[in-house]
Formats: C-alpha cells, structure tokens, sequence
C-alpha cells in the first residue's frame, strides 16, 4: 500500500464484509505520556459475532497499543487469548504488517 506516517495521521476506518468479518482501523498521533511511542492505534479483524475461531471479543488478529506505557505493543491472534508483545516497528510497518 505504501501508506507514510502522515497519510496515517488520524486514520479511522469500519469496514464490514458480507461474510460477517469487520476490519477496524484507529490510528493517531497523542501527546499523552501513556503513549511513548507517540502513537496510539488499533488495527483489528475479526468477525461481528464471536465464535470458535476468534477470541471473546471477535478478534481474529489485532495490533495495539491500548496499553503501551504498562504492556506495550501487542499482537492478539485468536484462539490464544493471552496477547504477544511485539517490538514497534513503526506505523508505517505495522500497517503493511497487519
């Protein structure tokens, strides 16, 4: 996609699929100690409804940072519910990732 740091600035985005499955994008830059990073960010797939093959939540996969200054950056892959901190690559990577 070739997405830079600015052209992620403020970036939100619902999509939901006919199949039930929904990919949830929240990216922007903060000011707030919580965040060292300077970024705080959600990216999210997963489906409408939980099932079997998702966690509790729906996820499927997920990057955040919902905690960074206590837990870090996170990946969450169902059907593990136990989280995996990952080094920050950088938004811009972590979107090409994700």
């Amino acid at each position: 996609m070739g997405s830079t740091a600015g052209d992620l600035d403020g970036y939100a985005d619902v999509t939901v699929y006919e199949d039930g499955t929904v990919v949830r994008i929240s990216i922007r830059r903060t000011s707030d100690d919580a965040y060292p990073s300077g970024r705080r960010y959600t990216v999210h797939y997963g489906a409408l409804t939980a099932g079997p093959e998702t966690l509790d939540d729906g996820t499927v996969r997920r990057y955040d940072n919902a905690h960074e200054e206590t837990k870090g950056h996170e990946r969450h892959v169902a059907p593990d519910p136990e989280p995996e901190r990952i080094e920050f690559p950088g938004i811009e990577e972590l979107y090409e990732r994700f």
